[in-house]
């Protein structure tokens, strides 16, 4: 009885290891499945109404981009994507197009939706910005 009391006990044992060790596997890959390094941005992305000469401080977690929005004229504006002061990408961009940069080995995109331009004043670009 006691012999059989044991292996009981030892199959029990094992089964309840190995649920465990399994439980731990399926964490482990979707933690894996995540990127390392990423902006912090939902998935949706981020639209944003910037001003002309201004900038716009994205964090992620191997630090953060500065997005700089130059002059802006009727339909296209200039914008620059930096990284610990480097320049990451510089271009100019029409109005409903897009530029892409990447971020960590993640590419990422900037739209440019709309572009607005006073006779008077500084324009408004109208950005959105979310991974490819």
């Amino acid at each position: 009885m006691k012999k059989t009391q044991h292996i009981l006990f030892i199959g029990i044992t094992f089964l309840f290891l190995a649920a465990c060790g399994n439980e731990k596997k399926s964490g482990e890959a979707q933690k894996n499945s995540r990127p390392k390094n990423h902006l912090n941005i939902p998935a949706s992305g981020i639209e944003s109404l910037v001003d002309a000469n201004t900038q716009k401080i994205i964090e992620g977690t191997d630090g953060s981009i500065v997005i700089t929005i130059g002059e802006i004229t009727r339909k296209k504006v200039s914008i620059s994507v930096r990284k610990d002061d480097e320049i990451v990408d510089e271009q100019i961009v029409a109005e409903k197009e897009s530029m892409a940069f990447d971020y960590e080995g993640i590419p990422y995109e900037i739209e440019v939706k709309n572009l607005k331009k006073p006779l008077i004043g500084a324009g408004k670009a109208e950005i959105s910005i979310h991974q490819k």
